[in-house]
């Protein structure tokens, strides 16, 4: 079985615009997850995507559901929620350190929100370079 990595949004957000992040993502040595309320982040990003890469909206919405991502619904990770809120002062943060936590796998992250957890094993993405 491959090792869980919780994925925060701006690593998506990357790889949707080409970045070192998409690489990561392919990496079949890794299970990614993530949380429903993430993917409703990214697509706030949508416009914001297509722009800077010249691509249609559409096109960019096609590619993030492309991504080899298994999304949790809020119900499989309720009861760390409470936990996580403790943990973190950016409600928009909640529910992605709430599945790493129920998961107990790392969080794959660059948003220093999550830096000094010690719950969490927070991995950045020139952590895999």
């Amino acid at each position: 079985m491959r090792p869980l990595l919780a994925v925060d949004a701006t690593p998506i957000i990357s790889a949707l615009i080409g970045g070192f992040s998409r690489e990561i993502l392919f990496d079949h040595n890794f299970e990614f997850i993530t949380t429903e309320f993430t993917v409703g982040e990214v697509m706030n990003y949508i416009p914001y995507i297509a722009k800077k890469t010249n691509l249609p909206e559409e096109f960019i919405t096609f590619l993030l559901g492309l991504l080899p991502l298994k999304v949790y619904k809020k119900e499989e990770y309720r009861d760390y929620i409470p936990t996580a809120q403790q943990l973190i002062a950016d409600p928009g943060d909640v529910d992605i350190l709430a599945l790493a936590l129920a998961k107990k796998c790392p969080l794959w992250s660059n948003d220093t929100d999550f830096e000094g957890i010690p719950e969490i094993r927070l991995v950045k993405t020139k952590d895999f370079a």
